[in-house]
């Protein structure tokens, strides 16, 4: 497995596993773990698409519907969609 499949492969791992209403928590420290992932994820999607200069839209639209099932609202695909400002046209 090459670098950037790795990276590819974590950022879906976390983009399922990721917290999308952390903000909204009354817990300091719930806010404070969501920050960090999320955080984390950019530096992914950066990486990707920054570094290795992969296809952002294409990766985009994979985030997308990796997290389709389980997040239908429209704050995921808001918050997505800001992670990929920097590179994607949509």
């Amino acid at each position: 497995m090459t670098v950037s499949e790795q990276i590819k492969s974590d950022l879906l791992d976390m983009v399922q596993k990721h917290d999308y209403s952390y903000m909204m928590s009354d817990s300091h420290s719930v806010w404070e773990v969501g920050m960090r992932h999320e955080a984390g994820i950019k530096a992914k999607v950066h990486a990707l698409c920054g570094i290795h200069r992969e296809d952002a839209d294409a990766l985009y639209s994979e985030v997308i519907d990796t997290v389709q099932e389980q997040y239908t609202d429209g704050l995921t695909h808001k918050v997505i969609k800001g992670w990929f400002n920097p590179y994607i046209s949509k």
